[in-house]
């Protein structure tokens, strides 16, 4: 991985690794994140119903996205791209604060790019800016049982599974295990 920007503190820098580039999104990107947050293999799974309109796209990244990120006091996070192409294909965020050095990372991918190690690769490059340039001690993943694409991700980084919180509702009121993934900053730096 390349930290291709200085960091300042709120927004990320931008990235290279071996396939993408991850930076910021900008609002010209709502209409590519509109294609993938639409869908529901991508939203339901990811723990929200998919967005209804471009419109409300557009409200959520300007008028929403921020203040979270704000009121968490999260750093931004990043729009996956495949080098030699500007197109947001996913994204992949420190998307809750359980401690002041303890992230939860979020992350959704188009499905078109599934199956192709892309989300291991920017997950990856985002524990690396969490360990390194935040300091961080531990980083997160939550995801359903049946999410099978994320536990994967979670195991081939070397997370562990510390808690399965049994019999929970999703978002389409489905009862499900939810699951706790944990990976240490000494457990990073020994792989």
């Amino acid at each position: 991985m390349q930290i291709l920007e200085d960091f300042d503190g709120k927004a990320l820098p931008k990235l290279e690794t071996d396939r993408l580039i991850l930076r910021q999104r900008t609002v010209e990107d709502v209409p590519a994140m509109f294609d993938y947050a639409q869908l529901e293999e991508v939203t339901y799974p990811a723990g929200f119903p998919p967005i209804a309109s471009l419109e409300d796209e557009y409200d959520y990244f300007e008028n929403h996205y921020y203040q979270r990120l704000e009121k968490e006091k999260l750093p931004s996070g990043y729009g996956i791209t495949i080098k030699g192409s500007d197109r947001v294909i996913g994204s992949c965020d420190f998307n809750h604060r359980h401690e002041d050095d303890v992230f939860e990372i979020g992350y959704m991918l188009h499905p078109d790019y599934w199956g192709y190690g892309y989300m291991t690769e920017a997950v990856a490059a985002l524990i690396e800016v969490g360990f390194t340039l935040l300091n961080l001690h531990k980083v997160e993943i939550r995801c359903y049982d049946y999410n099978k694409q994320s536990q994967r991700v979670a195991e081939k980084l070397g997370f562990t599974l510390e808690a399965t919180i049994r019999d929970r509702k999703d978002k389409e009121g489905n009862r499900c295990a939810d699951l706790a993934y944990g990976l240490l900053k000494s457990e990073w730096e020994k792989r």
